[in-house]
């Protein structure tokens, strides 16, 4: 494969795939930029996006050779879940120990990506260019976050918001605001939601929560959010620190968290 570095970034790409790694390796410059100034977090050490045309690939590419054996196998194990992925994600990031591995479908491949939650969650977006740019700019950040012990709404909404800033528009729709509204008791907390095991809605809601929450936070309070994202902050201290910023009893905190961005944001 041949390969591009973009601040500190390795690109790898199938030689007759140039073109499209020429526009991931805009679309990458452009994302690290936003999330650098956004969210003040640096490039991992070893961190790498593959261009991908096919999903076996995507898998063992990216992977340690220890890691390539133990995935051989266990194939039967996590070949439906990877095939699926494919089918529906434009990209995925992936953790091996200290390495970073992003992976991004060639653009050409976009349009016949269905967007299997997209449709409840974002503004429809027609424009494959910044379609292209918002998956890079997710997976990326992802990636530059991965080092930090961050609850999951809170890892997918500094995402969200960093495409936000990235496209310089709202990505998600704003009716996701009344996905709040009857959750307000708070017995689905997004602590709560695993992202592997818990149904579409409850991904859904953890997806809003994240952001709306994520974004409020960055408007509003952005001190809040230093100490998480410089490390300093055990994951289990987030929500407590969150709560007293906004003067709110942390036994209650998403039940009384809701209420706020509703207002705030409706």
């Amino acid at each position: 494969m041949d390969t591009q570095t973009i601040n500190g970034v390795t690109l790898y790409y199938d030689p007759p795939e140039k073109d499209a790694a020429d526009q991931l390796a805009f679309a990458i410059q452009r994302s690290l930029d936003m999330i650098a100034s956004t969210w003040q977090l640096p490039v991992p050490d070893d961190c790498r996006v593959y261009l991908m045309v096919s999903w076996p690939r995507c898998v063992f590419l990216g992977a340690p050779a220890t890691s390539q054996i133990l995935l051989a196998l266990t194939l039967p194990l996590w070949y439906r879940e990877f095939k699926l992925r494919w089918l529906y994600a434009g990209g995925w990031s992936q953790r091996y120990g200290h390495r970073h591995v992003v992976g991004v479908k060639a653009p050409r491949l976009l349009a016949d990506t269905p967007q299997a939650m997209g449709e409840s969650l974002f503004v429809e977006e027609d424009d494959l260019d910044h379609k292209y740019l918002s998956i890079v700019c997710h997976e990326l950040t992802h990636a530059c976050s991965a080092n930090l012990d961050l609850p999951s709404w809170l890892n997918e909404g500094l995402a969200m918001v960093c495409v936000d800033r990235c496209l310089k528009k709202q990505t998600v729709l704003s009716n996701t605001l009344e996905l709040l509204k009857s959750e307000g008791d708070g017995t689905k907390t997004a602590d709560a939601i695993n992202l592997k095991t818990q149904s579409r809605e409850e991904i859904i809601l953890l997806y809003t929560r994240g952001y709306w929450l994520t974004r409020y936070l960055a408007e509003k309070h952005p001190e809040t959010l230093e100490a998480p994202l410089r490390g300093n902050l055990p994951s289990k201290e987030i929500e407590p620190g969150i709560a007293k910023a906004l003067d709110i009893p942390f036994d209650h905190f998403w039940e009384k968290v809701d209420p706020i961005l509703i207002k705030h944001f409706s």
